[in-house]
């Protein structure tokens, strides 16, 4: 629901603050006092162009402000949410508060701001689309596009309620969806898989060939380095073999003399023993030492045919790396995931004739609930343009004729010899015919100004329950209209106001009557400049005294302050009928003609 619309340095408007709620809001005015410049922000608001034209003058930028309350699950706040914009908790009953903020400068750069954060014209406009529907701008009025007309007769049948038979073609369409798509890939481009199955078999008997163990590279690493510097290591063995053991002055014999020194003095001090222990432990471990560096200098003679098998070895080795991964526990992860492909691939064609299968059993089951869902999505085709017509006949337009018409969806699945997409085996658009003789047409190529608002007032009235959008805005709606018509088009107006939010630009008073809330725009001079102003008129000789303005003109006479109060309580006990357990008022009596449903 708009809440408020704050308008600043924008056209004449100099600064303006409007206050909205819930059922029939309604703005008069003269002629030019600037309405349908309030329609025209909120446009902006919503998305629409702006640029430095509409500052006023001697203003240094404009700016447009709305306020919105959406229940925290609307699709709106999901879409901001997505893009990175919060929503902020109005009142912790399940509602949001949205605060949108467009602004131009004098240089023409302008700005968006949605609670508070900076984001493009393309976000505001995709986020906010299907929050408010504003005649006056087709581009955000929802019913004008085709694409929600299925939806809005699904509602209207009943047939999307949770668990409907809508939600269970929907749950069989996927779960065929998913079982073509398998069904595809097995099939699709057979000489690819065999050409996919040869080279993996090849890759796999490559590596099969070398059978490389794990952690191989790194041993054969360290024996390649033992190989080639056998020269320098038997060298080194035997000079220290030398030292420890093998010459005149080497350790052994020094640790000898030492050995034999202390001997002699531990029998005179017997704490020396512990010592001589010590040395004749260290001598026996330089000999073994000795024994151990001649033993592997004596085999350290050298295997150059070794040392050219594990050069070969470790060179297939990093080629296997190299083609798998980088390193040799790469290549081994990738050959038990290319058995795994290959045996998937060798599969192929029994699991195929296993999906062939299933998609033949499921497909009967979705064609199935598609063939009921396209019975109640006609039948309730039949009773909607009825009920357009009978809406129709009470706002001069007798001679409309509504159609909804059917196609083919495109969809890409072939089950019960149909074509079937998400939403079903058709796809819906409602047609209008305004005059006879003439074909019906789409909703966005019917004539624009009263008789769009009012073919839209009465499909949003017989979709007043089905209908997502909670704010309906109407500019023209009473274009070319009066008297009779003109009431019922207020009755029809407060009859939609029950289930959703109006706002209403209107010049005929018996439209005015029906208002919840009731706002006049004037027009002022003060100081050589034109501004204007919004003006709510919150009490009952306020709101007589405007509609009476709106019967006799600028000479207000006590019989049109009689005549005004007149159609304000009748417009008043029409609403208290309409509210009674099923008083429902009909703007006409109910008839039938002009309304068509075909397939």
């Amino acid at each position: 629901m708009l809440t408020t619309l704050r308008i600043t340095g924008f056209a004449v408007v100099d600064q303006v603050e409007v206050r909205f709620g819930p059922g029939l809001n309604v703005l008069t005015g003269e002629t030019g006092a600037g309405k349908s410049l309030l329609v025209g922000a909120l446009h902006l608001v919503l998305g629409g162009r702006m640029s430095a034209d509409v500052l006023r003058e001697g203003a240094e930028e404009a700016s447009v402000e709305a306020l919105f309350e959406l229940p925290t699950d609307h699709p709106a706040l999901a879409r901001l949410e997505a893009s990175g914009i919060p929503a902020r908790d109005a009142s912790g009953d399940g509602l949001a508060e949205l605060l949108v903020r467009r602004v131009v400068s004098r240089a023409g750069r302008g700005r968006v701001f949605v609670n508070g954060t900076l984001c493009t014209v393309a976000i505001l406009e995709g986020a906010l689309r299907g929050v408010v529907d504003v005649t006056g701008q087709h581009e955000h009025v929802s019913l004008l596009d085709a694409g929600t007309h299925l939806d809005l007769l699904d509602a209207f049948a009943g047939a999307a309620a949770p668990g409907g038979l809508r939600a269970r073609y929907r749950e069989a369409f996927e779960a065929l969806s998913a079982m073509v798509r398998e069904e595809r890939a097995l099939a699709d481009d057979e000489g690819e898989r065999a050409r996919r199955a040869d080279y993996l078999a090849f890759q796999i008997d490559e590596l099969e060939s070398v059978d490389p163990v794990p952690g191989e590279d790194a041993r054969l690493e360290q024996e390649r380095k033992v190989l080639s510097g056998a020269a320098r290591l038997a060298e080194a063995a035997r000079g220290a073999e030398a030292l420890a053991y093998g010459e005149e002055g080497s350790a052994s014999e020094r640790i000898g003399q030492a050995l034999r020194v202390l001997q002699e003095a531990s029998g005179l001090d017997p704490r020396l023993e512990e010592t001589v222990a010590l040395l004749r432990s260290a001598a026996a471990e330089v000999e073994e030492a000795g024994r151990s560096l001649s033993r592997y200098a004596g085999a350290m003679g050298g295997d150059p045919g070794r040392l050219v098998e594990v050069d070969d070895r470790i060179a297939a080795l990093r080629g296997l790396a190299r083609k798998h991964g980088g390193s040799l526990e790469a290549a081994l992860a990738r050959r038990e995931s290319m058995k795994g492909e290959l045996a998937g691939l060798t599969g192929a064609e029994g699991r195929r004739a296993e999906v062939a299968r299933a998609v033949a059993v499921q497909a009967g089951a979705a064609a199935a609930f598609a063939a009921g869902l396209g019975r109640e999505r006609r039948k309730a085709a039949q009773a909607f343009c009825r009920a357009v017509a009978e809406e129709l006949e009470g706002l001069a337009m007798s001679r409309c004729r509504v159609e909804v018409a059917f196609s083919d969806p495109g969809g890409s699945i072939e089950a019960g010899g149909q074509r079937l997409a998400a939403t079903g085996a058709e796809t819906a658009e409602i047609l209008i015919a305004p005059n006879p003789g003439e074909p019906p047409r789409s909703l966005a190529r019917v004539a624009s100004g009263g008789e769009l608002s009012r073919v839209l007032l009465a499909v949003k009235r017989a979709l007043s329950r089905a209908d997502p959008v909670r704010s309906y805005v109407f500019d023209e709606v009473d274009a070319g209209i009066g008297g009779a018509v003109a009431e019922a088009v207020g009755r029809a107006l407060a009859d939609v106001a029950r289930d959703h939010q109006v706002i209403c630009v209107t010049h005929l008073p018996q439209v005015a009557a029906f208002a919840d809330r009731h706002a006049r725009v004037e027009k002022r001079v003060a100081g050589g400049r034109t501004t204007t102003g919004v003006v709510p008129l919150e009490a009952e000789g306020e709101r007589r005294a405007e509609v009476a303005r709106m019967l006799a003109g600028q000479t207000v006479t006590a019989s049109a302050l009689e005549h005004a109060a007149a159609l304000i309580a009748a417009a008043r006990a029409t609403d208290r009928r309409a509210t009674r357990p099923g008083s429902r008022v009909p703007v006409r009596p109910a008839r039938t003609r002009g309304a068509v449903a075909r397939a």
